[in-house]
């Protein structure tokens, strides 16, 4: 009787083993679910960051943060648009030097006349900006139709222009950036693009390695040279 009751009890030992193994994996696979479910939850944070506050968030990009905090337009960038931000970096602004950084963020006028420059109403992605200037090129062999269809989607974006293979877009300054795409690289007026599609929910934003200066404004840069260089280069391309 003993030993039939030992059988018995090894038996239902063995059946159990399965159970208690599929509860011990599904108990492990719960665990490993919450970091994931965390990491999610920080990148829908990043994916809602509006542009002013993205801007604010990014370390390489807190000079231009310090400068719209200073002329007053985070309000603007963090609720309305959509906008597209050419976003200097503090490299870009390291160039222009101390002493002119300085002057520009006591001088609010200034400052908020160039972070406009640097701002374009509407949401262009760099694939937009390339087709804008690319598309112009295949236009003058003779694809008008085309032309049209994308003329009209540029100004649904934000009404930018095409000349030649240069595309420009009107700022909130009132004046125009000139967007060339070679090699694969877009170009600002003198700006190279060095990060680009920042998507935020408000707009786009793209890191540039220079600062834009609206033409007439005299900025003086290291060099005893001035910032008038964007307008003579702006004057240049469009005579190209």
């Amino acid at each position: 009787m003993r030993r039939w009751i030992a059988l018995c009890a090894c038996i239902l030992a063995l059946l159990a083993m399965p159970f208690a193994v599929t509860a011990a994996v599904v108990g492990d696979e719960n665990a490993t679910m919450t970091p994931g479910n965390e990491t999610g939850q920080m990148d829908n944070q990043t994916a809602n960051m509006t542009v002013a506050a993205y801007i604010s968030e990014d370390q390489n990009l807190t000079v231009l943060a310090e400068a719209i905090s200073v002329a007053g337009l985070y309000d603007a960038l963090n609720t309305d648009g959509p906008y597209t931000v050419f976003a200097p970096s503090n490299d870009a602004f390291d160039a222009l030097g101390n002493d002119t950084v300085n002057q520009l963020l006591n001088e609010t006028d200034n400052l908020t006349l160039v972070l406009q420059y640097h701002v374009v109403p509407g949401e262009y992605t760099a694939a937009n900006l390339t087709n804008m200037t690319g598309n112009q090129t295949g236009n003058q062999t003779g694809n008008q139709t085309q032309g049209g269809i994308l003329e009209i989607f540029s100004g649904l974006l934000g009404g930018g222009n095409q000349t030649g293979n240069m595309t420009t877009l009107q700022t909130l300054a009132g004046e125009d950036l000139n967007v060339t795409v070679s090699g694969g690289k877009v170009m600002v007026d003198n700006a190279t693009v060095t990060v680009a599609d920042i998507e935020t929910t408000n707009g786009v934003i793209h890191i540039i390695d220079t600062v834009l200066v609206p033409p007439g404004l005299n900025l003086t840069m290291p060099g005893n040279q001035t910032a008038m260089q964007t307008e003579t280069m702006a004057a240049n391309q469009t005579a190209m």
